[in-house]
């Protein structure tokens, strides 16, 4: 699982049919710091996050591959949350 943040959205003319409807979001691994690690990925979106948003990916093919219905897919990433960033009474402020 990677932290990152959606920077940006996949479309294409032409693609693999398992993919048809599905959203498909660039993301950027990010460090603890929120700092950009390595290259943007591309991730099937299933909760609905918006641009900046933070969210967890996973790159477990096998489960990407469960999740469109269809073993021979070329995805390998996807959404698994949107990390909240709201306080609560737990975290300590600043």
């Amino acid at each position: 699982m990677i932290l990152a943040q959606v920077v940006g959205h996949a479309v294409s003319s032409h693609g693999h049919p398992s993919l048809k409807g599905y959203k498909l979001l660039l993301c950027q691994a990010i460090d603890g710091d929120e700092k950009p690690t390595g290259s943007p990925m591309v991730a099937i979106d299933l909760f609905g996050a918006g641009l900046h948003s933070k969210v967890f990916v996973s790159t477990d093919g096998l489960g990407a591959r469960h999740l469109v219905l269809d073993e021979s897919s070329p995805i390998r990433n996807f959404i698994q949350g949107i990390v909240d960033d709201k306080p609560t009474a737990l975290t300590p402020e600043n």
